[in-house]
């Protein structure tokens, strides 16, 4: 076995220059190249205890996969990978690994764990690069069938277990689109709703049927799923929706609206644009332009705009702190128009 890369810290991510990015929503983390993978998985000690396996949910054999990849096998560290995680090129962008498995790494006792997550990142970009036109085998059916409710990632994770098994599974999506919270909670610049769709698509061709705008309880019941449908089993993933409020003044202005909401609003509700484009970019022309203002948050500039709904009446708030609290007279009744979210997701509802 080679000497290990005894470098103290990661292999730095390349992102887009702050210039550029100011100017679009595309992702801002853009992966490593091969030369800087193997530099980093080349820091992976190996350990014989494997204390990273530890802290990954699904036990991903990390220090395998690590292992193909400082080999050059990217191939067979994607399939070390998914044995037993469905998902890789999403969980390695947005999994919390700081505080799971590269938490638990020997690596950062004295200086920085192995970037696990950027490998899996890297890992599954090349495989999905490289395997463009790939098609899942369908396997043979067993003759059981299974409902899902739901299509975060739980909910994609147990039908591409299910479907891999022979199971004819039905996912019920209660939005327009599916993908959950990958899709409405996650802002593009963080997480491309390309990668979301394409592993919607992965389940499609194994065969998984997916219905959107089926919000079960409303539309159907778990009963009607089982007695009408002939569903032997359901799953429920229909994950934690609702928002938790602060219990402070000024919650109820007109423009005031929890993460949920706003994330909601601007990832799948945009009129003019559909759900592909995320957050609207904002042109330089268009920054003095009428009731358009712009806030500075994270990595780029978000456009409130009437059609966001969270944005309206925003420049009409009251102080954050000291003077009068109230809004002036009339606000709400100004800005309450416009577009609003279904009646499922209007606060005090049990919407996801």
């Amino acid at each position: 076995m080679a000497k290990p890369n005894m470098t103290p810290v990661k292999t730095p991510m390349p992102n887009q220059d702050p210039a550029v990015r100011a100017h679009n929503f595309e992702e801002v983390a853009l992966g490593y190249t091969e030369e800087m993978a193997h530099e980093e998985a080349t820091r992976c000690l190996n350990c014989k205890h494997r204390p990273c396996v530890s802290g990954c949910p699904v036990n991903v054999r990390i220090p395998d996969f690590i292992a193909k990849v400082a080999e050059g096998d990217y191939e067979g560290a994607y399939q070390v990978i998914t044995s037993t995680n469905a998902l890789p090129a999403i969980s390695g962008r947005v999994c919390p690994q700081e505080s799971q498995c590269e938490s638990k790494c020997v690596r950062g006792i004295k200086g920085e764990p192995v970037g696990i997550g950027r490998l899996e990142r890297f890992v599954a970009d090349w495989h999905r690069i490289h395997n463009a036109d790939e098609k899942p085998a369908k396997p043979q059916p067993n003759g059981h069938k299974v409902a899902v409710v739901g299509s975060g990632p739980s909910s994609l994770t147990c039908a591409s277990d299910l479907a891999k098994q022979g199971y004819q599974v039905t996912i019920f999506e209660a939005f327009h689109t599916a993908g959950g919270v990958l899709v409405y909670g996650i802002p593009e610049f963080r997480l491309p709703k390309a990668i979301v769709q394409g592993e919607v698509d992965k389940l499609k061709a194994l065969g998984v049927e997916v219905m959107t705008n089926m919000v079960i309880g409303k539309v159907l019941s778990i009963d009607e799923l089982f007695e009408d449908m002939g569903f032997e089993a359901v799953f429920i993933g229909t994950g934690a929706g609702l928002p938790r409020f602060m219990g402070i003044p000024g919650e109820g202005y007109a423009g005031v609206c929890s993460a949920n909401e706003y994330l909601t609003r601007t990832n799948l509700y945009q009129p003019d644009e559909g759900i592909s484009g995320g957050l609207r970019h904002t042109h330089p022309q268009e920054q003095g332009s009428g009731r358009r203002r712009r806030r500075q948050r994270g990595h780029g500039r978000l456009s409130l705009r009437p059609e966001t709904g969270c944005g309206q009446g925003l420049h009409r708030l009251p102080p954050l702190h000291g003077g009068d609290a109230r809004p002036e007279r009339g606000d709400r009744a100004r800005s309450g128009g416009g577009h609003r979210l279904p009646p499922a997701l209007q606060p005090g509802r049990g919407h996801r």
